[in-house]
């Protein structure tokens, strides 16, 4: 078989780039991935999660995802719908079932492997060789060096005597039990507390253990919606007024807090990480409910009547059921040398901050259109995952000069102003000459994101005395 590309991995990133590459060519494509439905890592995630921001801008470029819904109910009311994992499934299995494949030029390879130049597959071990005559595309970096919940192998030891789940078997396990102790601080401990207490678990009755506490993104303020453009931008300006003016990163996380655009569990205690996650103001007041919050190091083991952390050991003197939430997402790539466009090789990396979806549909964009390679080198500076405030600035840096590239060649600008993985897409919708207010609130980002580039290095100078 030939093929024009060999895509590794049919997870979302992987197939945004499909998307475009099929637009935007005549290629023909080959798709190889472990799972066996399309859609990565939410074939395994668990049954209650949901996206973390708007489903507007979520999935391939050609289709929307979701109904651009206000959510009626629930701690997300008022703001707009976050897909749940069996929508964006779904989403997936129709592209791929009713768009993709009955294209005719895209062969679609589950629970298979690319080895040595052929599709190996995992069930039966039969070899199709493969003749990539174009570019094979790394889809699956991320995938690869994360851990997921429902798989990841435990990095601390539990008695048999003792119930201790991944989040998948929450709902199922939860009605056996009436204590809780929520393993894990970040997006995935969070979404188990939270579907605790929206189940009306009482709140003394769930103990979270938290070695790290998070700066985490308040939804409220980052709704790419018209109907939400002043306190969006607003944030926004906040955000880049402080990266333009701050001294420290302490200074600019106090910024950020004191605009809504941050926000913290625990008003007592300093968040050490940011990992980008994202809640709404009541999904946060929720969680501050849980008063049970442990903080003492990683756990160590976990036995009948006590939890061995580093820092000390705490008393667990009721039957619980333990929910392990510790495995790591978003893990950096830390591969200084590595490029998106190396050769006959594409690496799907995110070229904007948080946006890997995004960035793999304008990757496939630069390889459809843009044949200058000076061009595309210059266009695709990483901006890898991060895991402090600190880290975060040496991508949002990197993301300013990435858009300034696009903005600065026309057609690039125009591809990425039309496209619906674009945040800004959905956010300037309607917006004209008339909208003058607006206008002036939308000027001022240009300046203060080039002062802003100019200054973070500063900030990160004062971070490392």
């Amino acid at each position: 078989m030939k093929v024009d590309y060999l895509i590794v991995g049919a997870g979302a990133s992987g197939l945004a780039f499909l998307d475009v590459i099929l637009a935007e060519t005549e290629a023909t494509v080959a798709i190889v991935d472990r799972r066996d439905a399309p859609g990565g890592h939410w074939n395994d995630a668990y049954p209650f999660v949901r996206l973390h921001q708007s489903s507007s801008f979520y999935g391939v470029p050609s289709r929307e995802l979701g109904q651009d819904r206000i959510t009626p109910r629930g701690y997300n009311a008022g703001l707009f719908e976050l897909a749940s994992k069996y929508e964006i499934l779904h989403y997936y299995e129709d592209l791929m079932e009713t768009q993709y494949i009955p294209s005719g030029r895209v062969s679609y390879f589950p629970m298979s492997e690319y080895r040595d130049g052929a599709v190996c597959s995992l069930l039966t071990g039969d070899k199709t060789p493969i003749d990539v005559i174009g570019k094979t595309v790394q889809a699956g970096i991320w995938g690869d060096l994360t851990s997921i919940p429902s798989t990841h192998t435990r990095n601390f030891a539990v008695d048999n005597d003792v119930s201790c789940i991944p989040p998948n078997d929450l709902p199922r396990q939860a009605p056996s039990h009436d204590k809780f102790t929520v393993l894990g601080a970040g997006k995935t401990g969070m979404d188990a507390v939270l579907w605790l207490l929206a189940r009306d678990v009482n709140p003394d009755d769930i103990t979270w253990v938290r070695p790290n506490d998070y700066w985490i993104f308040q939804r409220d303020k980052i709704l790419p919606h018209p109907d939400f453009f002043e306190q969006t931008i607003g944030s926004m300006t906040a955000d880049l007024e402080s990266l333009a003016t701050s001294t420290t990163i302490t200074e600019h996380c106090l910024n950020l807090e004191a605009c809504g655009r941050w926000q913290r569990i625990d008003p007592d205690v300093w968040p050490e990480r940011f990992h980008a996650a994202v809640c709404s103001r009541r999904e946060v007041e929720a969680m501050r409910r849980i008063t049970d919050v442990v903080r003492a190091g990683h756990l160590v083991s976990l036995h009948r009547d006590r939890m061995i952390l580093q820092d000390a050991e705490h008393a667990t003197p009721e039957a619980r059921l333990y929910v392990d939430c510790t495995a790591r997402a978003g893990v950096a790539i830390n591969r200084p040398e590595m490029k998106v466009f190396d050769g006959d090789v594409i690496n799907l990396a995110m070229v904007r901050p948080f946006q890997p979806l995004f960035s793999a549909a304008l990757v496939a964009h630069l390889e459809a259109c843009v044949p200058d390679e000076e061009l595309r080198q210059q266009a695709t500076g990483i901006t890898d995952f991060f895991d402090t405030p600190a880290l975060s600035l040496i991508g949002q840096r990197q993301g300013f000069i990435n858009q300034h590239v696009w903005n600065q060649t026309p057609a690039i600008k125009n591809w990425v102003d039309g496209c619906r993985l674009n945040a800004g897409f959905h956010l300037l919708r309607g917006l004209g000459p008339e909208d003058a207010e607006k206008m002036k609130m939308l000027g001022r980002l240009r300046p203060l994101t080039a002062a802003a580039v100019k200054n973070i290095p500063r900030i990160l100078a004062a971070q490392d005395g």
